[in-house]
């Protein structure tokens, strides 16, 4: 499809106030756009429907469902153009947003050594940058330009809101049998070169996650196979990751029970999952909702024949009797608010955690985003 008319196709639907979203998997180059036919609110139950999901970091609270059948497709093959300069902004971050997120850090640390209910917890913060102008799709077409190897996104629904990221981690995938997922922790700069060295306190947290994950779906994975760790560049950063994966009996398969064994994950939560997940609403001052929440495909059925567009734009119908389900951490991501954009960014913490290296690893992570606005 044109691309002019395939980004004109999402700002018209952003003029309407109708949901869509538009999305690029990792190291793909086909960007694919789901327009919702009318403003409803389809929530998740089952996991047994088929659609595009957009779930928050509290698993209690529904999911939004974006129904295939009920929304209009388009792809766009390739997007390859410069980082455009989108609005001016200024940021609210002080002196104090840094001693607070400090003093949260040596909090969780002293939790953890003088009670020990938990091995780590990963404390975020919400960066707001002010503008009085911005357009989501310039923003999103910088992601597209900026971040080859993560999920990229622009998701909107009017009684919700709009989003926009780029993250590097997978929850969940399932493609007939085929069941992966990764644990991925730690952060530095990229600086020309993944051959890095990796300080204690990133191996441990990366071995603490991996540990977690395995445990947790070991009941529902007949055989878990668990690869070396290795270093995986997102944008400008640098993180560990460690791929893990199993087949699946199909008649062992529930999504539902796999999801809520997974989320949230030690990348984004802590462990143990429970007491880590109740220090950060108790002491987190801020509300993420869909951050480190999940997001992707859910049962897409090759056996669906794609619908045509209003604009005659042809799409292949393909089949196939497999449904595949792939489930992002909404990592790296924003929230657009009025005239406001509300950055992310968060930090696995350890007993060994250093509260400035902490805070400053926060800040790298926010001067990656801040590269696309």
């Amino acid at each position: 499809m044109d691309q002019d008319l395939f980004f004109s196709e999402i700002e018209l639907q952003f003029q309407k106030q109708l949901p869509f979203v538009a999305y690029r998997k990792p190291n793909q180059s086909q960007v694919d756009l789901l327009l919702q036919r009318t403003n409803d609110l389809h929530e998740v139950e089952s996991y047994q429907e088929s659609g595009f999901v957009f779930a928050p970091f509290k698993l209690e609270e529904k999911a939004i469902l974006f129904p295939f059948t009920d929304c209009e497709s388009l792809s766009l093959l390739g997007y390859n153009t410069e980082i455009q300069e989108t609005f001016q902004g200024t940021s609210n971050t002080s002196k104090s947003d840094m001693l607070d997120h400090m003093a949260l850090v040596e909090r969780a640390v002293e939790t953890m050594v003088q009670e020990g209910e938990f091995k780590k917890v990963v404390l975020s913060r919400k960066e707001v940058v002010k503008t009085d102008d911005i357009n989501p799709v310039t923003v999103f077409k910088n992601i597209l330009s900026f971040y080859d190897g993560a999920f990229c996104y622009i998701w909107y629904h009017p009684q919700v809101g709009l989003w926009l990221g780029a993250t590097p981690e997978t929850l969940l995938q399932v493609s007939r049998n085929k069941f992966s997922t990764m644990s991925l922790a730690g952060t530095q700069r990229f600086k020309d070169t993944l051959e890095v060295e990796w300080g204690e306190k990133e191996l441990e947290e990366q071995q603490i996650v991996t540990d977690t994950i395995v445990e947790a779906i070991k009941n529902v994975i007949p055989k878990i196979e668990v690869s070396k760790t290795k270093t995986h560049q997102a944008g400008s950063l640098l993180h560990l990751k460690t791929d893990i994966s199993g087949i699946l009996k199909p008649s062992s398969l529930q999504l539902k029970d796999l999801v809520e064994a997974l989320h949230p994950t030690p990348a984004v939560c802590g462990l143990p999952k429970n007491r880590a997940k109740k220090f950060i609403l108790e002491n987190e001052h801020y509300q993420r909702t869909y951050y480190t929440g999940f997001l992707g495909e859910l049962n897409k059925g090759e056996v669906q024949e794609r619908n045509r567009n209003r604009r005659n734009v042809e799409n292949s119908a393909y089949r196939s009797s497999s449904k595949n389900t792939h489930f992002f951490v909404n990592l790296r991501s924003m929230e657009c608010l009025n005239n406001e954009v509300h950055l992310f960014v968060g930090g696995g913490i350890t007993t060994s955690s250093n509260p400035l290296a902490e805070w400053q690893e926060t800040v790298f992570k926010t001067e990656t985003m801040k590269q696309v606005l």
